[in-house]
């Protein structure tokens, strides 16, 4: 149904100014909901006519303010018929903004859109003062696509209206082949793309969803960590680099506490406290999630804590170098100890996951609670079973059930002669019940 919509202008004669002048406001009204706002101009009172609601503009002082209020009625009358044409509510409010000028420009491309979606990340991550790297792969977003229009339609933008599913399917495999990206990597920038269309239509700019004509899935990843014989390798390596030595050492830090790079590299001594028990913990929050993460510290940690103390300005427990530089020199770190994996800084949380907790029979909701997860399905993606863990609980079972099974007879014990069914009344067969407590 077609939205009523009025404006009025008025004098308010309570705000007299100095001069003698009033300010001249005006009221948006549409469906009976208001909004009064000021024009920026002011008229002696007497010298307004309220049934025209313009001055009798005898002089260029009167001329200058009808002139400002037509522009201002023409500019609420288009702003009414152009929320209406794009098929958004219209509100007083939205009017008022188009009419002052003081609305955003709304998006019409790609480049504006995203341009205007990263510019609110950035506010975001100021004011929170966290999510630079998911901003960071907003921008690698923006500048593939970029990357892509160029390549494919010979321009460096394109109107919102012109990505579609064929231009969707054309950037994948675009990714695939040009980028050599792997799956996960090309559908996760998807991903973001389609984050900065979300914006698009959740403001009504954007009326199809070309996100929803194609499927995402992400390839399951056996994501790399060191096995117990492993970490003792690195741990043991001797290393004349004084910066490998304490890269290993923040690295072994993290596969014995589980911390992400960032919260490595923002923990403080201050986070470091011992608790009634005796036993030193850290406390902190992840920076990623702003969950609570409460660590008890085992003799390793503890040593290096004490190792780097009072080394690092600021408080912090490590000298931590960028996210960059970290996993370069873990990779050499891994290569001389010949170890032939793909390890990351990010490695030492599915490393703790697996082989320091779940391995040695802590229970996983524990562990999720020390990584500091949301829902226990996010640390199942960290954890896996692996062939020492299932060793160990067989047994555990072994030994439960251990002289329940009857030695069987010899084969010598039966005639040659005797027949299968013979053989069979033969040997009593107990029943098999697994021990209590199993």
């Amino acid at each position: 149904m077609k939205a009523t919509f009025k404006l009025l202008f008025f004098v308010q004669k309570t705000k007299m100014k100095a001069d003698g002048t009033a300010p001249i406001l005006a009221r948006v009204t549409v469906n009976g909901d208001m909004v009064t706002f000021s024009t920026q101009k002011s008229v002696k009172p007497d010298r307004w006519d309220s049934k025209a609601q313009r001055t009798p503009g005898r002089n260029q002082e009167e001329k200058d303010i009808n002139s400002a209020l037509d522009k201002i009625q023409t500019s609420a009358q288009n702003a009414y018929y152009d929320i209406l044409a794009i098929g958004m509510d219209v509100t007083p409010d939205r009017i008022k903004m188009r009419a002052m000028g003081t609305e955003e420009k709304v998006p019409h491309s790609f480049m504006e859109l995203s341009n205007m979606f990263i510019k609110d990340y950035k506010e975001l991550v100021l004011a929170q003062g966290s999510g630079k790297e998911t901003l960071f792969r907003y921008q690698v977003v923006q500048n593939r696509v970029v990357e892509f229009m160029k390549a494919e339609y010979k321009v460096t933008d394109m109107p919102l209206d012109g990505i579609d599913k064929r231009f969707l399917d054309k950037f994948y495999l675009w990714l695939r082949s040009t980028h050599n990206n792997a799956n996960n990597t090309a559908v996760k920038l998807l991903q973001k793309m389609a984050s900065i269309f979300k914006m698009g239509r959740d403001n009504g700019w954007i009326h199809k969803n070309p996100f929803a004509q194609i499927k995402l899935h992400l390839d399951p990843v056996d994501r790399s960590y060191l096995t117990k014989e492993e970490i003792e390798k690195v741990y043991n390596k001797q290393f004349t680099s004084k910066r490998l030595e304490a890269v290993r050492d923040m690295f072994i830090f993290c596969c014995y506490t589980g911390l992400a790079y960032i919260d490595l590299k923002q923990l403080t001594e201050e986070e470091i406290i011992e608790k009634q028990d005796g036993r030193k913990w850290i406390v902190t929050h992840r920076q990623k999630t702003k969950t609570n993460v409460n660590v008890p510290l085992l003799d390793i940690p503890l040593m290096l804590i004490e190792k780097y103390k009072g080394q690092v300005k600021n408080g912090h427990v490590f000298p931590v170098l960028s996210n960059q530089k970290m996993n370069d020199y873990i990779k050499e770190i891994i290569a001389i100890c010949d170890i032939d994996k793909d390890i990351t800084c990010h490695s030492a949380r599915h490393t703790f996951a697996t082989t320091v907790t779940l391995e040695n029979g802590v229970p996983i909701e524990s562990v999720s609670k020390m990584l500091g997860h949301t829902n226990i399905k996010t640390t199942q993606i960290y954890a896996r079973i692996t062939d020492q863990k299932i060793a160990g609980d067989m047994d555990t079972l072994a030994s439960k059930i251990g002289g329940q099974h009857p030695t069987p007879p010899e084969p010598s014990a039966m005639s040659k002669g005797t027949t299968t069914k013979a053989r069979k009344q033969a040997v009593e067969i107990p029943t098999f019940r697994l021990a209590v407590g199993l």
